[in-house]
């Protein structure tokens, strides 16, 4: 299914994927049905099946324009003084805000990125989704890389790729743990100084010029927070997504 392009369609496709998000609140992602979604924002089902075919394109669209990496270049343009380290913390900050934002974008991010799910929806939204993961993984690159090229580390090709893929990993790791909330809590410490010791240890494999302190860690994350604040009615956007999608072009 194309994503929508006219104000009407990009209307209409919020208030089902918002529809969509308050159902999975409520009832958990197995139970709501495709026509609830349609009775909830006050559609009829044929308008549904023109900007969606299945619960498939709902969850991978929800990811979509939830994605964390559709704001990464207007942080950077509001923040131009970052150093090669805060850069490196973009990705990982807002990954951490998004889902405090939003409840169910932790819950939706693992569904949507399991081969057996985003497999099954339509072949428009699965070439826009493997374009967003990669882009992800792309920027987490970019910002290594810039470090070196700015001789704030000192890595091979190989290293960078490789920091990248730690990052992303410690990520999808800790998101889980903390927010499957299964795990008793004397085997996790206090969340925000948890998150930022194991990422150190994932920085420290490194030669950084610039050490990763808490300082800046708490820093960033008061800025994105204050992002988030500030763009929160328009912070999960099919207009954000369609940016996006021409920017990867």
């Amino acid at each position: 299914m194309q994503c929508p392009h006219s104000d009407v369609q990009i209307e209409r496709c919020h208030r089902l994927l918002d529809s969509t998000e308050s159902l999975i609140e409520k009832q958990g992602l197995i139970s709501f049905k495709l026509s609830q979604v349609s009775k909830e924002s006050e559609l009829s089902n044929s308008t549904f099946y023109k900007l969606f075919e299945s619960k498939e394109d709902l969850l991978v669209c929800c990811f979509l324009r939830n994605a964390t990496s559709n704001h990464f270049s207007e942080f950077e343009r509001l923040y131009p003084e970052l150093t090669s380290v805060e850069k490196v913390l973009i990705p990982i900050i807002f990954s951490f805000e998004a889902t405090y934002f939003s409840p169910t974008f932790n819950l939706v991010r693992q569904t949507a990125v399991n081969s057996m799910i985003w497999r099954l929806a339509s072949p428009e939204k699965v070439k826009v989704f493997e374009q967003r993961i990669n882009q992800y993984w792309l920027a987490n690159n970019d910002y290594l890389a810039l470090a070196v090229k700015q001789g704030d580390l000192i890595a091979t090709q190989d290293e960078v790729r490789e920091h990248a893929q730690a990052i992303t990993f410690f990520l999808s790791g800790c998101l889980s743990s903390f927010e499957s909330r299964l795990i008793d809590r004397q085997f996790l410490h206090e969340k925000r100084q948890t998150l930022f010791r194991q990422l150190q240890r994932v920085f420290l494999p490194y030669e950084w010029k610039e050490e990763l302190s808490l300082a800046k860690f708490e820093r960033m994350g008061m800025r994105v927070h204050m992002y988030y604040q500030a763009n929160r009615d328009s912070f999960n956007s099919c207009r954000n997504c369609l940016a996006m999608q021409k920017e990867g072009a």
